[in-house]
Parts: C-alpha cells; sequence; structure tokens
C-alpha cells in the first residue's frame, strides 16, 4: 500500500486544476472520528477504501503490517484485504468507499 502526503502533492499541482485522487462510481464518503481504543478488524470484499488523514493520524494494521498514517496523507486498503485502525489512533479522517 502507498501513502501520498495530500499537503505535498497539493503544492506541486497546477492552479485551478483539477487533480483526480480516486474515481469510483457507486460509493460513500464517511467522516470519522478516531480516538485511542481497541479497533476490530474488517474486510471489505467488493470495494477499495481511501482514507485521509484529515486532522491528527492514524496507525492502519493489517494481518502483515503495521504503517504510520501522519495529517495530510493518505492511504488505499485494497478490496479484500483485512485490516483494523491502532488503538494509537487519534485523528478525524475522510474514507470513500468505491
Amino acid at each position: 500500500m502507498k501513502i501520498t502526503n495530500i499537503f505535498e502533492l497539493g503544492s506541486t499541482l497546477e492552479v485551478d486544476k483539477d487533480h483526480v485522487l480516486k474515481e469510483f462510481q457507486k460509493g460513500s464518503l464517511l467522516l470519522i472520528n478516531l480516538k485511542p481504543q481497541e479497533y476490530a478488524y474488517e474486510q471489505h470484499d467488493n470495494v477499495d477504501e481511501m482514507i485521509i488523514a484529515f486532522k491528527g493520524s492514524f496507525i492502519l494494521e493489517t494481518e502483515s503490517e503495521e504503517v504510520i498514517i501522519p495529517e495530510g496523507s493518505m492511504i488505499t486498503v485494497p478490496r479484500g484485504v483485512k485490516h483494523r485502525f491502532g488503538k494509537e489512533s487519534d485523528g478525524l479522517i475522510l474514507v470513500a468507499f468505491g
């Protein structure tokens, strides 16, 4: 999985030109408040999940790795990957399914 810093990407873009982060037909855009606690594993078999650390940061755990996603960065969890937020996660995130 690749982490993208939205702040850095945005500063390199041409002024007033759209940049598509991810295209999806049907889906949802969620706002989620994360606080330090235990989170259960989840898996989405039919859709990718794009997660942006809007404020603060979060930890994303899979069965094989753990990555810290800093504020202003995004990561895409491919469909079928079992994952959860780490118990030290503390931030406001945007999640797009599709």
